[in-house]
């Protein structure tokens, strides 16, 4: 080959840039300084986050059953395909006028800071007016209720 792109030194500057982007890759992941704050400190915070992005997808879904189903919410999450149990958290669904209340729950509350958070489908319109930031009320686990606004993870 005489090819300009076949001198071994080409090859060998190609692969260490190749090496020089994945030290630098791995370099800032075990830094932290690409996590972008998705690991909020504030237990409180945390778990609005984890009952918050279950909340979200129930939403999300229950609202993409209606919009298949000629404007009609289902009757039960079973009904849209939804799994209501994991191992941590429950979901309850309920209808609120014409829009879908769905409640996250975590099953055990011990060392938790939130029993449950709940919305309706203006989590979705909040996420797509505010970058993907949307507010959920939350019952906290000693009594009383707190609203938090939770981002949808990139994916």
């Amino acid at each position: 080959m005489n090819s300009r792109w076949s001198s071994s030194r080409i090859r060998k500057f190609g692969w260490t840039i190749v090496a020089g982007l994945i030290v630098a890759c791995g370099a800032k992941k075990a830094t932290g300084k690409d996590s972008g704050g998705k690991h909020p400190t504030d237990p409180m915070q945390a778990d609005a986050e984890e009952l918050g992005r279950a909340l979200f997808d129930a939403v999300d879904r229950v609202m993409s059953y209606r919009s298949s189903h000629q404007n009609m919410l289902p009757n039960s999450l079973r009904t849209a395909g939804i799994d209501s149990l994991s191992p941590t958290i429950v979901l309850r669904y309920g209808k609120s006028g014409t829009s879908p209340q769905v409640t996250a729950t975590f099953r055990r509350t011990s060392g938790r800071q939130l029993a449950s958070c709940e919305g309706t489908n203006d989590v979705l319109e909040d996420a797509s007016l505010h970058e993907g930031a949307y507010t959920v009320t939350c019952t906290l686990v000693g009594g009383g209720s707190r609203g938090f606004t939770v981002g949808r993870p990139s994916e």
